[in-house]
């Protein structure tokens, strides 16, 4: 019995689609977190993920109907381990924001002056002449966040959950790629 035999369909078909799911939850939360506040609570974890994501999931859905062997297998599964590894990373950068909402790695300047998209329509000169004058009197800590965005956590908290979810699809599509390197039949004899 060959290595596409003891690698079900299914389970391929099933990773892929949630894979695609939780990349497109994923990339969607970090759409709406930007969207609050594109400095403070973020370090666009969901996009520079998502890309690899991307490729994982449409690789996943490509060995369900296209390239049964163990060598596109192999491909997949080392795609996959960088997946959980990102979403390792992920998991990682969310709680660090779940628990400081106003942490900013943009640096003071850039940190003061870059807020929510909304804030940017309505008074952008306004915030830079702000950040401005904080600067030149040494007092940019305290303008740093000036609002904690707090309606940013449920939707860090949700990515966190999605995160979670990459990591465990990751983490069934390896036992299941090393059942079948080592010949353990799914119902087969």
């Amino acid at each position: 019995m060959g290595f596409s035999e003891r690698f079900p369909r299914w389970t391929s078909a099933i990773i892929g689609l949630a894979q695609l799911a939780l990349t497109a939850a994923i990339v969607g939360l970090e759409v709406g977190s930007v969207y609050i506040d594109l400095a403070h609570g973020t370090i666009w974890v969901g996009f520079w993920a998502g890309v690899i994501f991307i490729k994982t999931l449409l690789l996943m859905l490509f060995i369900t109907c296209c390239c049964r062997g163990r060598c596109c297998a192999t491909y997949v599964l080392i795609w996959t381990i960088l997946s959980g590894a990102l979403a390792c990373v992920m998991i990682y950068f969310d709680q660090i924001f779940i628990n400081d909402l106003c942490k900013c790695y943009l640096g003071d300047q850039l940190c003061c002056a870059v807020r929510g998209i909304e804030s940017y329509r309505a008074n952008f000169s306004a915030i830079f002449d702000e950040c401005g004058q904080a600067i030149t009197q040494g007092t940019i800590s305290s303008k740093i966040c000036p609002s904690i965005p707090y309606a940013k956590l449920k939707l860090i908290k949700a990515q966190l959950g999605c995160a979670v979810g990459m990591l465990i699809t990751c983490a069934i599509y390896v036992v299941i790629y090393l059942f079948a390197c080592l010949g353990i039949c799914f119902g087969h004899d």
